[in-house]
This record gives structure tokens, sequence and C-alpha cells, in this order.
């Protein structure tokens, strides 16, 4: 399944990538379309995974998860 997780900034996007990719994920930056207040400036990682591991990879590594989608 595909995760798109929403992560705020440009800054935390690309964080991000690097620490999922260090994992072994491969994570693509992705802008979020209208995105609400709650998503900040509307930035995603859009990352393939069979569980929500990257999502706990980001959180121990400080990135601030802003909401998981499921595609």
């Amino acid at each position: 399944m595909y995760l798109i997780i929403k992560v705020g900034s440009i800054t935390n996007a690309q964080r991000g990538k690097a620490v999922l990719k260090s994992k072994g994920y491969n994570a693509q930056i992705k802008r979020i379309e209208n995105p609400a207040k709650a998503d900040g400036c509307g930035y995603a990682l859009d990352v393939y995974a069979e569980n929500d591991t990257p999502v706990n990879i980001l959180n121990k590594s400080g990135i601030n998860v802003r909401g998981v989608e499921l595609k």
C-alpha cells in the first residue's frame, strides 16, 4: 500500500525523505492539493510500505507527522 504522510513544510519533507532513505524506503515529496490549515504548507511524503513503519521512523526522528492517508 502507498502511504501519504503529511509533514507540513518542505524542510520536514526533505529531512523525512533522507531519514526514510537511510532505512531503505523510497519516498517521494508531494505537494498536497488544497491543503487544510492543519496541513501547514502542504507537503507530504508518498512511500510504499507494508505497514505504518515509515510513520514510526519519522516520529522517532523528530519529524512532526500531521496526518496519514492510504492510497
